[in-house]
């Protein structure tokens, strides 16, 4: 293929991809696409994962300062609501098991003072008599709305100085992340904790 066929090739599955996409965008995408990668990543892997926690350590104390606006409202509390929106209609313990920085017995527990302050509302499950339906109430759909707003501008904040395109590329990146371990975690929340820690351990005794 002719080098500018190939251009042109990639740019249009890109746009493809990308809605907005930029030049600056289209470049670095294409560049990163074609470049080897190194069979010993390590440190650059820990450099991103650094600046991630960092990043997310500081929108954390800046959402909980926005929250503050809403008496009682916690900020786990909004991780919830969006879990809960995102499956419509869950039960009780898949939502709590879906959530991995909570601990069940947390999770249920927040899960009931949502559910007293009219934010949720649940249901016996047709399926099972033992299990619970959780989704939102009006209520609670409305708040989401509200704070998906609030925070989004919190986040603008922070974020503001990255551009456009950068932002394109790092979500694209981090999407393919995320979508693989999630459905991981659906698939079996134990088993994956337990799949990783071997594999850990297995890290540990070579480097041992």
């Amino acid at each position: 293929m002719q080098p500018l066929v190939q251009l042109i090739t990639a740019w249009q599955q890109y746009t493809e991809q990308v809605p907005d996409a930029g030049v600056e965008g289209f470049c670095y995408h294409y560049l990163s696409a074609n470049k080897s990668h190194s069979s010993n990543n390590n440190l650059a892997d820990l450099q991103l994962a650094r600046q991630l926690g960092k990043t997310n350590s500081i929108l954390k104390v800046y959402y909980k300062l926005a929250l503050r606006q809403i008496p009682g409202f916690e900020l786990e509390w909004y991780y919830l609501l969006e879990a809960i929106a995102a499956g419509q209609e869950l039960r009780k313990t898949e939502i709590v098991s879906f959530n991995l920085l909570l601990e069940p017995t947390t999770g249920i527990d927040i899960l009931n003072r949502m559910l007293k302050v009219g934010l949720i509302s649940e249901r016996v499950d047709p399926a099972d008599k033992r299990a619970r339906l959780i989704k939102l109430t009006n209520e609670g759909s409305d708040l989401l709305i509200h704070l998906n707003t609030l925070l989004g501008e919190v986040t603008s904040m922070v974020l503001d100085e990255v551009h456009a395109d950068d932002k394109s590329v790092v979500t694209r990146a981090l999407s393919g992340i995320t979508d693989k371990h999630t459905a991981m975690f659906h698939e079996g929340k134990t088993k994956a904790i337990d799949s990783m820690e071997l594999a850990v351990k297995q890290l540990i005794d070579r480097l041992g």
